[in-house]
């Protein structure tokens, strides 16, 4: 009865957010956020053609019709975007012809200044620094320019401005000389691994061969592991052989009990994708930006800002996989006869799990940082630069902050892989994790208190924090904040990508491991427990409904969310979603869910499930890549929206599937 009154008041709520009616003719009073020139035309037409990408910010002007549309449009700063930004690709030479008729004074007044004092935009003339030279040749022009186009179009506002980069025929796309160090180390990478796969597959066919067990099928060859290290080691780039491991079944019990991860792990990768992409589309030039900011007044946008609770799932899963995988090493030295372990025993372990763990990562992830920095010949178009060149000079420049796995607190405004914020987040709660697991093994008789301190912990933490530092209760992923790439957003740097406001969550994780381990060593039939198995599918709604709980935050139900209620509820967002989680995997391990349980473990997810993590690190260099040669702004839809992402999804999964067939991912995935 309970859940049905709570699916009534969602009924009631969520349709009172779809009371905001944007005014169209007031919306249409604004300046365009994009104004585009011809870019292949300028560069191609003109010969010797120059193409600026320029960043521009309304002044106010009171009397302007305009500037008050701009007032009143962006207000709705958590729905909107910033429209006082203006983004312009402009053709010098056209620029030049629209002033040529102007005398001295008329273009002196279309002089406003140069955009300095934003933040956000100088920590991208800091890293296109080799433009300074273009600044300082073409700025006064392009602000005179933008400024006559304003004017023209008869909206009575002028801006600051500041030219971001210039591209000419002969430069377009290209920032650097091409076969520089970073760009050969990559090649001869890429070299290296096509040789090892060739020499590691012909050894692996000359091996076969040597077989003289005519009952051994060629596809059982590919299955046998090698019984020396040496072979091992040599067969680690066979392709037969890696494509067979990839597809091969879990091994033992605790692999086929949790073998349904895969397809929690794959949808969780798949929601990340459609929520980055479409970022990334925010990222570029919308001819329609009307459209995505009404949608955020609905549920429907409730429904996307709350899609940040998908990153718990991974917390969750990760503490998962440590625990088994400590309960494991810590049952198999059982036998030990020094009775209690030492000091130095546990540090070995410790040490042992993090370098593993850390080559596991870093070896693909290596591999994609380098990739990011390469330069090289490309479509180009006026914001190539903007949305893919930014992302490799911030890897050229701060990559070791990533291999370091402190890329969430380093190096925040010019971020390589941005998505690289969580494994760096992960691997701090791994480290954590795994000094409380000692704890909680070396003094075993209060390892539930231990366990119940730290929880408590950091699950009142995040409510701390919030408070304290006056935090938005919810992860708030604005268009303009997308549109910046978080740089300068600390909502983004300090609530959602921190250590501390994640660890609550991949603690679930560690205790929904150890409740499973107990059931295991106990024997206990969970799935005949009928009241498990009717709470178990009550999360299934819960979890739909518990995504809307942030709407009356989120669709201004109130001017501003009281402080302590809005810390409160800060930590109760991800840590029970995360605790539920935890219930909701311990439950599946124990074989309840009926046909849920069958369809996560169809086979096919076993392969996607391996190429998730590879999936991950390379999915928003897929989605930049595309969306960087756009020449102009494109239309926001529906159709639209899901082509990108199904182009983003299938070239994320295939890449990883490449790299582990040819051994570069093979050893993040058993």
């Amino acid at each position: 009865m309970w859940l049905l009154n709570i699916a009534i008041a969602y009924c009631v709520l969520l349709p009172a957010a779809r009371c905001f009616e944007m005014n169209m003719t007031q919306y249409y009073e604004m300046p365009q956020l994009y104004d585009f020139d011809d870019y292949d035309r300028c560069l191609q037409e003109y010969g010797a053609g120059t193409y600026c990408f320029v960043r521009a910010e309304v002044q106010p002007n009171s009397t302007a019709a305009a500037w008050r549309a701009i007032q009143e449009i962006s207000k709705y700063d958590r729905h909107h975007f910033d429209h006082r930004q203006l983004y312009f690709g402009l053709c010098l030479h056209k620029c030049e012809a629209q002033l040529a008729e102007l005398d001295a004074n008329a273009r002196q007044k279309l002089q406003t200044g140069l955009l300095t004092d934003n933040a956000k935009v100088n920590v991208y003339l800091q890293l296109f620094n080799m433009e300074a030279s273009n600044r300082a040749r073409y700025n006064n022009l392009t602000n005179a320019c933008l400024n006559w186009r304003l004017q023209q179009r008869q909206y009575e506002v002028q801006a600051r401005s500041v030219v971001e980069y210039c591209d000419t025929a002969a430069t377009a796309g290209k920032v650097s000389d091409e076969d520089d160090l970073w760009n050969v180390s990559f090649y001869v990478l890429v070299f290296v691994l096509i040789l090892l796969a060739c020499l590691s597959s012909l050894i692996d066919l000359h091996l076969k061969r040597r077989r003289h067990d005519k009952m051994l099928k060629e596809r059982d060859h590919y299955k046998t592991p090698p019984r020396s290290l040496v072979t091992r080691l040599l067969l680690t780039c066979s392709i037969a052989r890696n494509w067979y491991r990839l597809n091969q079944e879990p091994n033992g019990k605790i692999g086929r009990e949790l073998r349904f991860l895969d397809c929690f792990k794959f949808f969780a990768m798949f929601l990340v994708i459609f929520a980055h992409t479409n970022w990334v589309i925010y990222e570029s030039a919308i001819s329609n930006p009307q459209d995505p900011e009404r949608l955020l007044h609905t549920a429907a946008g409730t429904l996307l800002i709350s899609g940040s609770l998908i990153t718990v799932t991974f917390f969750v899963i990760s503490g998962l996989l440590l625990t088994i995988n400590w309960l494991a090493v810590t049952r198999a030295l059982a036998d030990d006869k020094l009775g209690t372990w030492s000091f130095g025993k546990y540090a070995a372990l410790f040490v042992k799990f993090n370098v593993f763990r850390y080559i596991r990562l870093t070896v693909p992830y290596g591999f994609v940082v380098l990739l990011s920095g390469v330069y090289f010949e490309n479509a180009g178009g006026p914001l190539w630069r903007h949305i893919y060149q930014r992302e490799q000079l911030a890897c050229r420049k701060n990559w070791w902050t990533n291999l370091l796995f402190i890329n969430n607190y380093v190096g925040t405004d010019e971020r390589c892989l941005l998505q690289g914020w969580y494994l760096a987040s992960d691997t701090q709660s791994f480290a954590l994790s795994l000094v409380v697991l000692m704890l909680g093994h070396r003094f075993s008789r209060w390892s539930k208190q231990i366990y119940g301190i730290v929880l408590g912990i950091f699950m009142v933490l995040p409510a701390v924090l919030t408070y304290v530092m006056d935090y938005y209760p919810v992860f708030l992923p604005t268009p303009q904040t997308q549109k910046d790439s978080f740089i300068g957003n600390t909502q983004f740097t300090e609530f959602y990508t921190s250590f501390q406001m994640n660890f609550g969550s991949y603690f679930c994780g560690v205790l929904a491991a150890i409740a499973y381990d107990q059931l295991s060593v106990r024997q206990y039939k969970l799935r005949e427990l009928r009241s498990f198995q009717f709470m178990w599918f009550t999360l299934i709604p819960i979890g739909v409904l518990w995504l809307f709980t942030a709407h009356p935050i989120y669709q201004h139900y109130y001017a501003e969310t009281p402080r302590l209620w809005g810390a409160l509820y800060a930590t109760v967002q991800r840590n029970l979603w995360g605790f539920g989680l935890g219930i909701f995997v311990v439950g599946m391990a124990a074989k309840v869910g009926w046909i849920i349980r069958k369809f996560a473990c169809l086979p096919i997810f076993r392969i996607l499930g391996r190429l998730t993590y590879g999936a991950f690190i390379v999915h928003l260099l897929v989605a930049r890549v595309a969306l960087a040669t756009v020449r102009e702004p494109i239309y926001f839809g529906t159709g639209t929206m899901f082509a990108y992402i199904f182009y983003v999804l299938c070239a994320s999964f295939g890449f990883p599937c490449f790299g582990y067939i040819f051994g570069v991912t093979r050893l993040v995935m058993s």
